[in-house]
């Protein structure tokens, strides 16, 4: 999952307003820096904070606002070294080393940010941005239930905490509990309606949840506040997609890729547009777009397989669909799909196999399962 959310801004606004009770009266710099981070001017509030630094080296406080405007402006490594050094001033306080984390989990350095975010906690089990930020990198990192276990705790010290609320709804989105997520999304959106993070985050589950009417609202919300959010707009040409609305999703979706020529998600859900209409060999160069991008992309693999199943490449069809089976081992569609391209290349026996597992996988879907069945009719015994 991509990060579209700041959590590290949410928490340094609660520390820079404890930070102004500061009793040098003298701290101009100081003040209208906090007063840029607030309004969200990060450019300004840098450059107020550089200046306190300098006339005020020995101040832990103007170190920890320089590092949190740093990290606004996309400096992780720069910010890391000016919590540091107020970590040597004050070694002891939480929320430095709450900070500390943040600037960690910036630069993808995931051990040394957990070994903070449990110090913070160790020191005060209570710091809701701690167990939030530590939900977060739990999350990033794949480890959902820890991940659950932090943002409830976070959420039950802190019922109106709209961060928790959307890390929590990711966890169960990406966990296949899409109406769990979608709770949560609401709920965060009560308290933080304009947070991007959340709408992408709600719009997603409704896609989890074959509710692509719903979720293109969602994305055409952010879309309507900034027309460059390339996850808005794949997210609308996938809905367009999946309404049957092919020519608005090429439209929106090559937008994306002009945006984001790497979007991996974008090339997919082009693929997905072509092979609708039958359009197999533009279709195929999509999908292999999309897996060059992303290695692990089993349904793009999925895609693949389909059309060049459809196009008669039947060789290459197998090798995409094990590709697919091997980032998703019990996936229906694609052991379903194997078995098809067994049959036609008159292997009844392994056809009968794939399709006898993807029987046992399809579970309550029956569709699917009808579609099994009558291909498994076709095998000779």
């Amino acid at each position: 999952m991509h990060r579209f959310f700041s959590y590290s801004t949410l928490l340094v606004v609660a520390l820079l307003a404890l930070a102004l009770g500061c009793p040098d009266s003298a701290l101009d710099d100081y003040n209208l820096g906090v007063d840029a981070l607030e309004r969200g001017d990060t450019a300004a509030a840098l450059e107020r904070f550089e200046s306190s630094v300098a006339s005020r080296p020995s101040d832990p406080d103007a170190h920890v606002n320089l590092g949190v405007a740093l990290l606004g402006t996309g400096q992780p490594e720069r910010a890391l070294a000016e919590f540091k050094r107020a970590e040597e001033m004050l070694p002891n306080d939480v929320t430095i080393h709450v900070n500390l984390a943040e600037a960690y989990k910036a630069l993808g350095r995931a051990q040394p940010a957990r070994t903070e975010y449990e110090y913070a906690l160790r020191r005060d089990p209570g710091l809701v941005e701690a167990h939030t930020g530590y939900g977060e990198l739990l999350l990033e990192t794949g480890q959902y239930q820890a991940a659950t276990d932090q943002l409830l705790e976070a959420i039950s010290l802190k019922p109106d905490h709209a961060a928790a609320q959307f890390y929590l709804g990711w966890v169960y989105v990406r966990t296949g509990r899409p109406v769990e997520g979608t709770h949560y999304f609401v709920r965060g959106l009560r308290v933080d309606p304009a947070s991007v993070y959340g709408r992408i985050g709600l719009g997603e589950s409704y896609l989890a949840r074959a509710m692509p009417s719903d979720a293109l609202v969602e994305f055409q919300k952010v879309y309507a506040a900034d027309s460059t959010n390339v996850h808005a707009l794949v997210g609308m040409g996938d809905c367009q997609v999946r309404l049957g609305n092919y020519e608005p999703a090429e439209r929106i979706l090559e937008r994306a890729l002009v945006l984001a020529p790497r979007n991996a998600r974008a090339s997919k859900c082009m693929g997905d547009a072509f092979a609708a209409r039958g359009r197999y060999p533009e279709a195929v160069a999509f999908y292999r777009d999309a897996v060059l991008r992303r290695d692990d992309y089993a349904e793009a693999y999925l895609g693949l397989g389909t059309a060049l199943e459809a196009g008669g490449d039947l060789v290459e069809a197998e090798a995409a669909l094990k590709s697919a089976l091997l980032h998703t081992p019990k996936n229906p569609e694609a052991l379903y799909r194997l078995g098809q391209v067994y049959a036609e290349m008159d292997n009844p026996g392994l056809a009968r196999s794939y399709l006898e597992m993807a029987l046992d996988a399809a579970g309550s879907d029956g569709a699917l399962r009808a579609r099994i069945r009558s291909a498994l009719d076709t095998i000779p015994q």
